[in-house]
C-alpha cells in the first residue's frame, strides 16, 4: 500500500496524521501511521485498517513523499484500471481511436 503525499498537502493534515509540518519530513521507511489523538488521525488510520482487513494476508504500508526518493519506484507499481461496467480504459480508447483513424486513411 502506497500512501502519496503531495508537496501542498496542508501542513495542518501532515500535523495531524504523521505529526510533521512537511512532506520532506517524513520518515522514508515508515511502515506504520503513529497513533496520534485526533479525529483525522484515527480517520487514516481506520481507513489503512479497513484496506488491510479486505486482504488474505498483511499490506505493508510505504508512505511516499511527492518527488521523494521513492516515488519512482512507486510509479512502475501504478496501471490503468479498466472502466467501471467493462468500459474500456483510456489507454484502450485511444487505442481504438487510433485504429478507426487509420482505417479512415487506408
Amino acid at each position: 500500500m502506497f500512501v502519496w503525499v503531495g508537496s501542498n498537502t496542508p501542513s495542518s493534515w501532515l500535523v495531524d496524521v504523521f505529526g510533521v509540518a512537511a512532506p520532506h519530513q517524513l520518515d522514508p521507511v515508515m511502515a506504520e501511521l503513529p497513533l496520534l489523538d485526533n479525529p483525522t488521525s484515527k480517520r487514516v488510520r481506520d481507513i489503512v485498517a479497513t484496506v488491510r482487513s479486505q486482504r488474505k494476508r498483511h499490506v505493508r504500508m510505504f508512505v511516499v513523499p511527492q518527488q521523494g526518493k521513492h516515488e519512482m519506484v512507486m510509479r512502475n507499481y501504478l496501471v490503468e484500471d479498466k472502466g467501471m461496467y467493462g468500459t474500456p480504459s483510456y489507454v484502450d480508447f485511444l487505442c481504438h481511436v487510433h485504429k478507426e483513424i487509420r482505417a479512415l486513411l487506408s
